[in-house]
């Protein structure tokens, strides 16, 4: 059974002959007579009665009219849902990515993107760790996934610019970035093996060539920034995550520490998600560009 049958039985029902529904659909009324024939074949039971005062529906076709018209109307809703969501009129588009993130660089384009696309669905999913965030992806729990620029992928990726890292603790502070042996001598609060800061707190150890003494451990930023602030130790945070009327508590290292945030798909970018992504490269996030990197930064 195909739909084009379906099409020409209802447009016969509709237009009272076969002749009148042949010129509305503009096909030769032989071939329309074929298809109707066929699927009457199909079926096993006439749908039509060809007299002189035109065509009437017997029982059969009684039967079978609303459920035909039923078949071509979803059908024509799945299409006009599918260029609704090519238009950006409508569709749901989920975004992974990390907890930083999604609190401290998403929610300008978020805003921009419902007042663009006020009937589209933005179902935001935030991850610990950046590793958790591609697994994820690479599952298919997402469209478009947002964070730190994977090791190794084989799928479209973007760059959006850089996240800077900032040192936290009791300010204010007599200089404006945190030397070696400064961080060489501080406490430190540290993070939980499943929270992805740890392993950015362990590789500026590495860069900067310090061992953090270690005597707190958190699962969380919010978390570490406060224990840094109230004398707890030092730690690294993204600043985007620091709350407004606190930077008198966080400062850079010397160097400067970043690292670079992108969007990344499983395959090539389409539909919502390339709009989604368009959306983020137009916009001003809280993110460094490259030209306004410091010479002496290092990169994640």
């Amino acid at each position: 059974m195909r739909l084009r049958q379906l099409e020409y039985f209802i447009a016969i029902c509709e237009h009272g002959s076969f002749s009148a529904a042949a010129n509305h659909l503009l096909v030769a009324q032989p071939s329309l007579s074929q298809q109707i024939r066929a699927l009457e074949r199909e079926l096993g039971a006439e749908l039509l009665e060809r007299g002189r005062q035109g065509v009437g529906l017997t029982a059969a076709g009684r039967v079978f009219l609303p459920r035909a018209q039923a078949v071509i109307g979803a059908v024509e809703a799945a299409r006009k849902s599918v260029a609704d969501l090519v238009s950006g009129e409508e569709g749901e588009l989920h975004v992974l990515t990390i907890r930083s993130v999604a609190s401290g660089v998403l929610p300008v384009s978020m805003v921009r993107w419902h007042e663009q696309h006020p009937g589209t669905m933005l179902r935001l999913h935030d991850f610990s760790h950046r590793k958790d965030l591609e697994s994820a992806m690479r599952e298919g729990r997402g469209d478009l996934a947002i964070g730190p620029r994977p090791s190794d992928w084989d799928g479209e990726m973007v760059s959006l610019g850089f996240e800077s890292l900032v040192v936290a603790g009791r300010g204010p502070y007599d200089s404006e970035r945190a030397t070696v042996a400064e961080l060489g001598a501080a406490k430190w609060v540290h993070y939980e093996p499943e929270q992805g800061m740890t392993e950015v707190l362990d590789w500026a150890a590495r860069c900067l060539d310090f061992s953090p003494r270690v005597v707190a451990r958190v699962g969380q930023v919010a978390a570490a920034l406060r224990l840094a602030v109230e004398g707890v130790g030092f730690t690294v945070i993204p600043a985007n995550a620091v709350p407004h009327g606190w930077s008198q508590h966080v400062r850079q290292a010397e160097p400067p520490l970043y690292r670079e945030i992108v969007a990344y798909s499983r395959g090539s970018m389409a539909q919502l998600t390339q709009r989604f992504v368009d959306l983020l490269t137009s916009v001003e996030l809280p993110l460094v560009n490259p030209a306004e990197l410091p010479a002496d930064a290092l990169i994640r």
